[in-house]
């Protein structure tokens, strides 16, 4: 009887104190890459449920709110990943390579319509091997979430417990998730107009789709704030869910940050559009990151 009430106190001491590097998703990662969505975001919802369980698990998503407004346009402190020299490298290459580092960022919320919690899935980059990661600004601005989380290219899901440096104007946000030994991805600001580009993003809760285009046009954007920001438009696909997600030039470094579509239609008569021409594909310039970056003094 001892024996099992030390055993039973034991778990609940383990359940309080969550190892986040431990949590992994068991299910959703078939063989030769095979992806099941469906389990994969079951998977995420679980983990995220236990984090937000645990003693120790997650930082409430109105912190990280918070966090955001106050630190808007402000700068951090953080060394990014070497560039990767300038082999060019095919479409296999750039996803094997980038894989880890491409992220599922994902707010658990409660639904409106059960009692169940439910899991999101916009995407994202890792920066730094401790866990300093980038998405849109807009992903991290939703007031319905109650946590977020990550999930790596290798399944490995982790709290996201700080804000550290955020643009609204570029829809641009630096964060830190909980762990260590993150596969961080290099930035760069060489984007030539006609250049090779790749994106890897989650359209849809469809994980892990890679697209294959050029940088079909540079301009500058103004946005509703009355702001301005550099962006790219490139002719590789995505869709809603791929929010914050890496663009890769030729040589594996990050580009872009993928933002929204613009519809151009032929007419458009009593509010309603016809005749769809063309859908511009924009993108955020990594220039934009890299202002909100001061590099640590060697």
């Amino acid at each position: 009887m001892k024996t099992n009430l030390i055993l039973g106190i034991a778990l609940l001491i383990i359940a309080g104190n969550l190892n986040a590097a431990d949590l992994r998703v068991k299910g959703g990662f078939l063989p030769g890459g095979i992806i099941d969505d469906r389990k994969l975001l079951s998977e995420i919802n679980l983990k995220t449920i236990e984090l937000r369980n645990a003693k120790d698990g997650a930082v409430k998503s109105a912190e990280l709110l918070k966090q955001l407004k106050r630190l808007d346009r402000k700068k951090c402190d953080i060394q990014l990943a070497p560039t990767i020299g300038k082999q060019r490298l095919t479409a296999a290459e750039t996803a094997t390579r980038a894989r880890k580092g491409v992220l599922v960022v994902s707010g658990l919320y409660k639904c409106k319509r059960c009692p169940k919690w439910h899991s999101g899935a916009a995407s994202g980059f890792m920066l730094t091997a401790d866990g300093v990661f980038c998405t849109s600004y807009h992903v991290v601005d939703n007031p319905d979430n109650d946590i977020l989380v990550i999930m790596t290219g290798d399944g490995r899901v982790a709290p996201v417990v700080e804000v550290l440096a955020a643009d609204k104007t570029a829809d641009i946000v630096i964060l830190r998730a909980k762990g260590k030994d993150f596969t961080a991805l290099p930035v760069s600001t060489e984007a030539p107009l006609g250049g090779k580009v790749r994106v890897f993003s989650h359209p849809d809760r469809k994980f892990y789709v890679l697209s294959e285009g050029i940088i079909s046009r540079k301009f500058l954007d103004s946005t509703r704030n009355g702001g301005r920001r550099q962006m790219l438009s490139i002719t590789a696909d995505f869709a809603k869910g791929s929010s914050g997600a890496p663009v890769f030039n030729e040589y594996g470094a990050v580009i872009g940050s993928v933002n929204n579509t613009q519809s151009t239609y032929y007419s458009v008569k009593n509010g309603v559009k016809d005749n769809l021409q063309m859908v511009f594909k924009n993108t955020v310039s990594m220039q934009h990151l890299l202002n909100l970056i001061q590099p640590k003094k060697k």
